[in-house]
């Protein structure tokens, strides 16, 4: 009898072993994601990771400074070039043309003061001239009024005396004036000098804008310009990416900034440039991001949603690489991974 009430309790005891067994498992289970969710929530405070980081620099649009059509292209697509390294060539011919017509016009306008020098030489002197004789008039009629008093003149000889006087009066007047009209003249022929000699430096100035040079040192892309082409001033038609504006941009939920500081160390994965974490610094964090695309070129504008899912704000974070990799392994736009650690 005992043996087969052992034979009977012995399923018994097999399924509560095995229901002690499973939910052992489902404890340890529902420990084990508890401790997860723990570790993730403590990680929060100890670390800041985010994968949505990108690598970006300055975008240096070569705009020309004057219109025409190029005549040369002297670089490359992805080429590296330095600062001051010639880009391309507009057709100089009718700017060198310009210049020597605007040297005419100032060679012709400065001609013009010595012209204007010997007149107000001239009218110089007879302005003398007659200011002697008005003088010698006035002198006369002075000497003219006293004597009738006495009865020695006659009326008519002061009169002929006065008629003179008004006429020489007048002769200095006139050549006063006419002095005075030449050196506004000559004024006049100065300031067209000025403007000729101004008028000449621009025509210089565009015709040196014909050779068009990299302002920053960096790589060219997407170069489509091609000889022929016309250029025009308001129309940028080369594109160079600065190679000293290299930086990382990390968005990052809004949770995470209250432990972000400027001047703070990061660590950076590069995709392009894999293997290896580079050291950062927080250069600053955004102030502002828009709400609504459209406006990026004033506040960026960062998607709160992706594959239909609404995302936590994440608010743009600045760092500046401090051993970043040789520029061939830069390229704007790559991916980034960024982690701070407190």
């Amino acid at each position: 009898m005992a043996h087969e009430e052992q034979a009977e309790a012995a399923p018994s005891l097999k399924k509560a072993v095995r229901a002690i067994s499973y939910r052992l498992r489902a404890l340890l289970a529902l420990a084990a994601l508890l401790l997860v969710l723990l570790m993730w929530w403590g990680s929060g405070y100890l670390l800041a990771y985010t994968d949505d980081a990108y690598l970006t620099s300055d975008i240096i649009s070569v705009t020309p400074e004057v219109s025409g059509p190029v005549e040369t292209v002297d670089v490359s697509d992805n080429q590296w070039v330095r600062r001051g390294t010639l880009l391309f060539t507009i057709d100089p011919e009718p700017f060198r043309i310009a210049v020597e017509q605007a040297r005419a016009e100032e060679m012709k306008a400065e001609a013009q003061l010595p012209v204007d020098q010997a007149e107000i030489q001239t009218l110089a002197a007879r302005r003398d001239s007659a200011g002697a004789v008005a003088k010698l008039s006035a002198e006369d009629l002075r000497r003219s009024m006293l004597l009738r008093k006495s009865g020695t003149v006659s009326p008519q000889a002061l009169d002929h005396t006065k008629s003179t006087y008004d006429q020489s009066d007048a002769q200095l007047r006139s050549g006063e004036a006419a002095l005075q009209k030449a050196v506004e003249s000559m004024r006049l022929h100065k300031a067209a000098i000025a403007s000729a000699r101004a008028a000449r430096l621009l025509a210089e100035w565009r015709l040196s804008r014909t050779k068009v040079v990299a302002p920053v040192d960096g790589y060219v892309t997407h170069l489509t310009l091609q000889r022929g082409d016309m250029a025009a001033e308001d129309k940028p038609v080369v594109g160079i990416v600065a190679a000293h504006a290299w930086r990382v941009v990390a968005n990052y939920k809004e949770y995470y900034l209250r432990h972000l500081v400027p001047g703070h160390v990061a660590w950076v994965w590069l995709d392009s440039a894999p293997w290896r974490l580079y050291k950062a610094r927080i250069q600053g964090i955004a102030h502002g991001v828009s709400r609504e695309p459209g406006n990026e070129a004033l506040v960026p504008y960062v998607s709160p949603t992706v594959d239909w899912i609404r995302l936590q704000r994440r608010i743009p974070v600045r760092l500046t690489l401090l051993d970043p990799p040789s520029g061939e392994q830069l390229y704007m736009g790559a991916d980034a991974r960024v982690l701070v650690f407190y």
